[in-house]
This record gives structure tokens, C-alpha cells and sequence, in this order.
């Protein structure tokens, strides 16, 4: 992470200084993907992956010791048809803090895809997360969004000792069709409320929510999930139980990641459930750190829909 302070001197009524942190720091990527029988249309099977992102955030304190920050994303990505992609500048988050108790505003990702009182995401295999212990929930869960178009909510976090509650509510939100970056599906409001708790190394968390469909229909979709997540011997682990209302079954999934060495870690993840027709979805990969914030990563797997899974590449934090 780079740091700029910038510091600015205004004259008020009884004279002073004002000075802001504004942080640089983000990834890019890049390496092969592959995906059998990929999406109808353009999309290729086998494509260049890219990803260039930098966060942009700046911050203040009052005297009194609250804390208010902004942050911004610039990002570009490849097409899913191969084609290259000039980026987009985000919409803007905005944040006050004080003591335990955190509230953001504007461009915010939901309770589930913060993955702060639940461990949704798990340990991912691979360069770009195809696959996970979350892979065959239908749920399209609210988040930042990197493009410009895309969420306007709310999200409330409140810390107590081994605790922590969050509640959050986005208006209309909307995700990646999946295709050309900068298109999305839209969908309706949503409200989800968690909570976690830390005991003797193991983190227990649970998020209840609410969706609105697609396209501004009336239904909605109840969803609930737990997750756990700690040690076992010398294996990070990562649990999941979710049940989505749209989907026909609960979905189970688990990953782990593995130390086989001071500088490589095998990674593995499965999912079950969701839809009928779903197939077990799993992925077995490695990372392999290079030094200096560079991780050579690649994986190997199967989707929901039987279909073999693959990715190599290099990623470079900044």
C-alpha cells in the first residue's frame, strides 16, 4: 500500500489546519482462463484474464475522534469475449466511524458479500475465484460495485468484544451480466442482517436477508446462511450452509488451504445443493508466493453444470 499525505491550511474564524490521508493501493492480474462450454454468444472457452484495480481512499478525524472516509475504485478488465476493456471509475463510498461502531453510505456491498460477520467466500482456488465453497447458491448478493453503475444503500457495523453485528439495505442493486464489463442485471432492494462470534480461534457467523427479484418484479427471495471458519492442525478451514429461496435445496460447501511449504499453500473448495440440475461443483489449485506481493495461483476443477474449470496466472498487490 503506497500513502500520500496531503495536508491544506485554510483560514477559518479562529485560524487552523486541516489535514486528510488519501491512500493508493489495489492488484492487477493476469493469466489464462478456461471454462468448458462457456455462455452463448462472443464468449471464448479459452481467454486472456486481466484485472487492474486501484482504490483510491481518503480520510479525516475530527477532534473529537470520529472518523470520516471516502473511497473511490478505478478498474479495468478483459471482455468474456476476449476483447479488451478502457475501465471505469466506481461510485463513491462514504464512511463515519467511532469506537465500535462504523456506518457506510452510497456504493456498499451488503451484510453476505462483505464477508465481515460471515465467511462467505472461504479460501478460493485459483487466479479468479471460479469456483468456491458458494458456487451453487443462485443468490446474486449486493456489492460494491468497480463499474459505475450499480448499488446505492446503506451498511451498519457494530463491534462489542468477541462480537459483532452488521445490518445493511441497498436500494435496486444490480451485478456483472457476466459479460462485457460495465453491463449488469438489475434487481430489486435488499436487507440483510448478521452477526459472528469469535470463540477459542473459530469465528461462527449467520446472515438472514431479503431479495427482490430481477427486473422490478414483486416476488422476493428469503435467504439464510452460516458459516465457520478456523483451524485444524495446519489447515486454514472454512464451512458453509446456505438456503436460498429460489433455489430447490440448501446448498453445503466447504474449502480449505493447506501450507505445503514457507512460500506455497494447496487450496481446495466444494459446493452442493442449489438447483436440481446442479452438479457438485469443486476446485483444487495452489498459490505460490514470488515475493514482494507477487502470487503465482492456478487451479483446476468442475461447475454446477459438469463442465471442466481452469486457470493460471500471476497476481501483484500494490
Amino acid at each position: 500500500m503506497k500513502k500520500v499525505l496531503l495536508a491544506s491550511t485554510m483560514l477559518v474564524a479562529t485560524g487552523g489546519m486541516a489535514a486528510a490521508d488519501v491512500t493508493f493501493g489495489g492488484y492487477g492480474r493476469f493469466g489464462i482462463l478456461y471454462e468448458e462450454d462457456r455462455g452463448a454468444g462472443a464468449e471464448e472457452e479459452t481467454r486472456v484474464e486481466s484485472r487492474y484495480r486501484l482504490n483510491i481512499d481518503a480520510s479525516t478525524e475530527t477532534d473529537a475522534g470520529i472518523r470520516f472516509a471516502a473511497r473511490i475504485r478505478v478498474e479495468a478488465n478483459e471482455n468474456a469475449d476476449n476483447s479488451a476493456n478502457q475501465g471505469a471509475f466506481s461510485g463513491a463510498r462514504f464512511q463515519v466511524s467511532s469506537g465500535g461502531l462504523r456506518v457506510r453510505v452510497g456504493n456498499v456491498s451488503g451484510v453476505t458479500d462483505a464477508a465481515e460477520v460471515v465467511d462467505y467466500f472461504g479460501f478460493e482456488p485459483g487466479l479468479v475465484g471460479q469456483t468456491g465453497q458458494y458456487a451453487n447458491s443462485g443468490v446474486s448478493l449486493p456489492a460494491f460495485s468497480s463499474t459505475g453503475a450499480g448499488n446505492n444503500g446503506i451498511n451498519v457495523k457494530y463491534e462489542f468484544g468477541d462480537f459483532a453485528v452488521m445490518a445493511s439495505y441497498t436500494d435496486d442493486h444490480s451485478v456483472n451480466d457476466g459479460g462485457t464489463i460495465g453491463t449488469t442485471v438489475a434487481f430489486g432492494d435488499s436487507y440483510e442482517l448478521g452477526a459472528s462470534y469469535n470463540f477459542g480461534g473459530w469465528t461462527a457467523g449467520v446472515v438472514v436477508a431479503q431479495f427482490e427479484a430481477a427486473g422490478g418484479a414483486a416476488a422476493t427471495s428469503d435467504f439464510y446462511l452460516a458459516t465457520l471458519s478456523g483451524t485444524i492442525g495446519i489447515a486454514d478451514v472454512s464451512f458453509l450452509v446456505s438456503d436460498f429461496e429460489a433455489d430447490d435445496d440448501v446448498v453445503i460447501g466447504a474449502s480449505t488451504s493447506i501450507p505445503v511449504g514457507a512460500a506455497t499453500n494447496i487450496v481446495a473448495s466444494i459446493s452442493d445443493g442449489g438447483e436440481d440440475a446442479n452438479d457438485t461443483s469443486y476446485g483444487l489449485g495452489f498459490t505460490h508466493s514470488l515475493g514482494g506481493g507477487v502470487k503465482l495461483s492456478g487451479m483446476v476443477g468442475s461447475n454446477a453444470d459438469s463442465n471442466t474449470i481452469a486457470d493460471l496466472g500471476v497476481r501483484f498487490d500494490f
